[in-house]
């Protein structure tokens, strides 16, 4: 069985376009980060936290998460709308990393991946930041903001939309053929 460890409607949205049966099974983990913990480190922490030790070793188990960084610093989900606006001034006219990684594992088998994509913001003002927030409502996503979003912040991005959105769709597939097998009776049957 395909399980994945996430309940992020845009990674459920993602597996179901391509044709996946999976079942959603979540991970509730402490997200904190440590003191001084690199942002890497903490993105592959937070996957194989996801994971966990103890799955069922017939189960193909998928965990993913996605990181903001700017200038060395994660910028994680905004807790209130303040927060928010903080989030949006600090990379307004900017540039920043987004970082999805990902963790497929099978018994004892686990297979870290990640991506990078380089955003650059539009330069908005307070007005502007704060009219998006109340159309988009990005308070369940990293950075404060959805690629996906209408009328939304991102200017121009250098990387996979996808990876953005939250899955780090490429290097997924790229591992298609050694994971495979264990995908068999994973696919939807069409017609």
């Amino acid at each position: 069985m395909f399980i994945l460890r996430s309940t992020s409607p845009r990674r459920i949205q993602i597996l179901t376009d391509l044709g996946f049966l999976f079942q959603v099974a979540p991970a509730n983990i402490d997200e904190s980060q440590k003191k001084d913990e690199p942002a890497l480190q903490y993105l592959e922490r937070m996957v194989h936290s996801k994971l966990g030790i103890n799955g069922d070793p017939n189960n193909l188990y998928l965990a993913a998460d996605t990181i903001v960084v700017f200038e060395n610093e994660i910028l994680h989900k905004p807790v209130d709308l303040e927060d928010s606006v903080r989030i949006l001034k600090t990379l307004s006219g900017k540039k920043h990393s987004v970082f999805s990684g990902a963790g497929l594992q099978i018994g004892s088998k686990v297979d870290f991946f990640y991506e990078e994509t380089v955003i650059e913001f539009k330069d908005w003002n307070e007005v502007e930041i704060r009219d998006y927030i109340l159309r988009c409502q990005p308070f369940d996503k990293a950075g404060s903001y959805g690629i996906q979003d209408t009328n939304g912040p991102v200017a121009t991005k250098l990387g996979s939309y996808t990876n953005v959105m939250g899955f780090p769709l490429r290097s997924f597939l790229a591992r298609s053929s050694t994971w495979l097998p264990y995908w068999e009776g994973s696919f939807m049957r069409r017609g």
